[in-house]
This record gives structure tokens, sequence and C-alpha cells, in this order.
């Protein structure tokens, strides 16, 4: 389709493939409860918290995250009312509060958080959000940003597991994670219907999402140290986030192989720039690490 669309000429062109992905999301989801995974009674006995300061802060992060309401509600402000657009952002927003709710659970049962503070902290994240400039009133670029957001909560989550080493958080998380991966399908496919509806446009959102992408969570109480603790554990780093989020979203959508983006082909060479220097960033704080925990190996061995 030639021409740049309005707001609301996206959101009527998009309406069928919106609809259609919804459908299919409704199909394949299944019911389940924080219940069936995360029982108090398990961790009775316990003395001291079983879980890493990395998985605290990793399981805190996404906590509040999944629960940043007030964001997806902005979001939704310009779709047009009882359209698909605006159905799938109350069932999506309902789903993240649920995983938002049995994470809480988990933590709690276990014994790893204070359970006031918490609370008061997603309070604070219902009321007020974590702004995000790729987000908001901008469909293209809140369709973009939220594949990428899903993907990278997708990545912490699998890590996590591991970090937590309890079968339980295990099972939780990957729980979660089925969920994750049917709202990434969701909007890898309206993006991919974009792409054909207004090409040029679409990837210059994908574009300026990329280049200005924050980890979820940017902008919380604390993030810097959790950040830091994600990182050095290898939670989600830059490594992760460029080969397994940006990459293969990129690879789905066939960014590099179209011959119809127009004057969109000015924002694919900036991101094909922009990757490659991710590349170089990656691969400078691979080594940085490696060198790190080589040092404190060769420390603790001479203590």
């Amino acid at each position: 389709m030639n021409g740049v669309l309005n707001q609301l000429a996206l959101y009527r062109e998009l309406e069928p493939a919106v609809g259609a992905s919804l459908d299919r999301h409704r199909l394949a989801r299944s019911s389940w409860s924080p219940e069936d995974y995360v029982r108090p009674e398990s961790y009775w006995g316990h003395t001291r918290p079983m879980l890493t300061e990395t998985a605290k802060a990793a399981l805190v992060t996404t906590l509040l995250t999944h629960n940043n309401t007030a964001r997806s509600d902005r979001g939704n402000a310009q779709a047009p009312s009882r359209s698909a657009w605006s159905n799938w952002m109350d069932e999506w927003t309902a789903e993240k509060n649920f995983h938002a709710d049995a994470i809480q659970r988990y933590l709690v049962a276990t014994r790893s958080v204070d359970p006031i503070a918490l609370d008061r902290a997603r309070f604070q994240c219902m009321t007020i959000g974590i702004d995000s400039s790729m987000e908001g009133d901008h469909l293209l670029r809140s369709i973009a940003h939220a594949t990428v957001d899903v993907m990278a909560t997708m990545v912490s989550h699998r890590n996590t597991a591991v970090e937590c080493n309890d079968p339980i958080a295990t099972a939780l998380l990957g729980r979660i994670v089925a969920d994750q991966e049917l709202h990434v399908a969701f909007h890898r496919d309206i993006a991919a219907a974009a792409l054909d509806i207004a090409p040029a446009q679409t990837v210059k959102a994908i574009t300026e999402v990329i280049m200005n992408f924050q980890m979820p969570g940017s902008g919380l109480p604390g993030f810097g140290r959790s950040a830091m603790l994600l990182g050095r554990d290898g939670i989600y780093d830059l490594r992760r986030h460029l080969d397994e989020v940006l990459l293969p979203s990129l690879r789905d959508w066939r960014i590099f192989e179209r011959t119809d983006l127009g004057a969109g082909e000015r924002s694919r060479a900036t991101l094909s720039d922009f990757l490659d220097d991710l590349e170089k960033q990656a691969t400078h704080f691979e080594r940085v690490r490696l060198r790190t925990r080589a040092h404190d190996a060769e420390r603790l061995r001479a203590s």
C-alpha cells in the first residue's frame, strides 16, 4: 500500500489480522492456576530464603514489569472501542497481571521478599507506570516494542529458572513462558501484517524501537543493581538481547530480504549499522566478563 497511513487508518487496515490472531490466541491458550504450581507448605521448615540475590532481582523485576497495566492502558488509548485491538489489549493485560500474581505467590512462599514492600512497589507501577518513548499512542512502535519486550522477558524467565535451582520455579516459569510464546506470536504476526500494509512506516518504527530499547524494568527503583546482577550471571545481557531477541524477530519479519520498503530503505540501512555496532559491544562485554571471572577465580585460589 502506498502513502503514509494515519493512526486510525492503520487500526482499520490491521483489524482483520488482529481479529484472526486474537481468535487463534484464544483457541491456543490453556487455563491454569498459580496453586497448581506454588504451595506455601512446600517451603515450610526452611530457615532462610533459598533464592540467590540474582534470582530474586530477576523475579522482582519481571513481576513489576508484568504488572505495569498503566502502560498497557495508554497503548490502548486511541484504539476504536470494541475493536479486536482493544479486546486484545484487555486480555493481554489481564494475562500479564495473572503472571505477576503467580510470581508474587512464589516469592512470598519462599520468603524471599518483604510482602508489604512488594505490594507497595506493585501499586506504584499500577498507578504511575513505567514510561517508554517507544510505546503509548504510536501503534506501530507499540507493536514492535511489545514483541521485543515479551521476548526479552521470556529469555530472562528461562535463565532465571536455572538460577532458582528449584523445580517449582522451573515449572511455574515454564508455564508463564508458554503463555508468552503465544503473546510473541500475536505481536509478531501483527507486525508482519503491518509490514505488508505499510512497509516503510513499519520498518521505521521497528528501527526506532530497536535503537531505543531498554531492558524490561528500566526506570524502576534499584534497577541498576538488578541489571548488573542479571548481566553478570547471564540471565540477560547484550549477547542474549542480540542473538535471542532481536535477530530472531528480524529474521521472522524478513527485514533484510524485503524489496518493497521504498523510503524505508534508509531505516533498514540505519538498523544494519546499529546491529553491527551492537555485535561489537556484545563481543567486548563477553571478553570483559570472561576476564573478570578468570581474575575472581585466580583470587579465590590464592586466598
